[in-house]
């Protein structure tokens, strides 16, 4: 028995359709219940019936070699960055202590920005557009900030960071 034979992908494993699914029904001794809504309560599942599709998942994925697809990786963009100075004075007015508190944010936005799309790919956190938007914003200030102080290692992250947001 091939499993191209029932067209079955690594997708159709895990989804549950809300109409138009098989309902599957076994009858287990009460014990044998209560061990997997343990089960299921202590992996984060919604109950034994996401366990049980689970457990059936693997068991199809082992017996047929069903691969698991690869994780679509975002190509980080080419960013050209020409600065031209005009001058030696730039006048600026900006003082040494505004300075280092302007770099500081700068680096706080690209650590928050990172830490946030690192946790995101690894299902730590759920995705949320408020947030994303609020964390865009603030990378762009710090890209602009970073530009006005002359940062182009910062920036050239800065613009990155900011199309991989813009990307969710």
């Amino acid at each position: 028995m091939d499993v191209k034979q029932f067209d079955l992908s690594y997708e159709d494993l895990f989804k549950a359709p809300d109409k138009e699914g098989a309902i599957v029904s076994v009858r287990v001794h009460e014990k044998v219940k209560k061990v997997l809504e343990d089960l299921a309560r202590r992996e984060g599942l919604a109950g034994v019936s996401e366990l049980v599709r689970y457990l059936i998942a693997g068991y199809l994925m082992g017996k047929y070699n069903i691969v698991r697809p690869e994780k679509r990786v975002l190509v980080e963009p080419i960013v050209l960055n020409i600065s031209v100075e005009r001058g030696a004075d730039r006048g600026d007015g900006v003082d040494d202590l505004e300075a280092e508190l302007a770099v500081q944010e700068v680096e706080r936005a690209i650590e928050d920005a990172e830490d946030y799309l690192r946790k995101l790919q690894a299902g730590l956190v759920v995705k949320n557009p408020d947030y994303v938007a609020k964390l865009s914003k603030r990378v762009v200030r710090a890209a602009q900030r970073a530009k006005r102080l002359g940062l182009a290692e910062e920036y050239t992250k800065l613009l990155k960071l900011k199309s991989q947001l813009m990307a969710l």
